[in-house]
């Protein structure tokens, strides 16, 4: 992987456009940035070369128990890494990065939701240990798993 992780600020969150297109999700990137202020969302990026190329979070308080249990499981929100970034390990490395940061915040559980359509995520988190299914379900965007995974 070519690049650090680090927290992010939130002064600094406006930059995450630069990963996804925040103007066209402004209602998403809105509520993240609420999240991050109120505590309810720690979110880190992957730089490269002065600019971000992959962003993770962890979610601690939320109305979903299969993904929350407060102070037990904490959810993996928002894997998304830069198209031109893919295939280089930055997904992995973010996943294995918050994992450890769950565990040094007192968490055993740490959970995550992808699209059953979404074959490379879905390989990346079964690789990364979520291999216990919470549920199976559909939403407006369709099929998708609830994946849980001990740290």
């Amino acid at each position: 992987m070519n690049g650090q992780i680090v927290r992010l600020k939130a002064e600094d969150y406006a930059k995450c456009s630069n990963i996804w297109d925040m103007r066209k999700q402004r209602d998403l990137a809105e509520r993240f940035y609420r999240e991050i202020l109120a505590g309810k969302r720690v979110s880190y990026v992957c730089v490269s070369d002065g600019a971000f190329v992959g962003e993770i979070s962890l979610v601690f308080d939320m109305e979903d128990t299969d993904y929350i249990i407060a102070g037990k499981r904490a959810y993996l929100s928002r894997l998304i890494v830069k198209p031109e970034f893919q295939r280089q390990g930055i997904g992995t490395e973010l996943v294995k990065f918050v994992a450890g940061e769950a565990k040094r915040f007192g968490y055993r559980e740490m959970s995550v939701g992808v699209n059953l359509d979404n074959y490379p995520a879905l390989k990346l988190y079964v690789n990364a240990g979520f291999r216990e299914i919470l549920r199976i379900d559909t939403d407006e965007y369709g099929a998708y798993v609830k994946l849980k995974r001990t740290l």
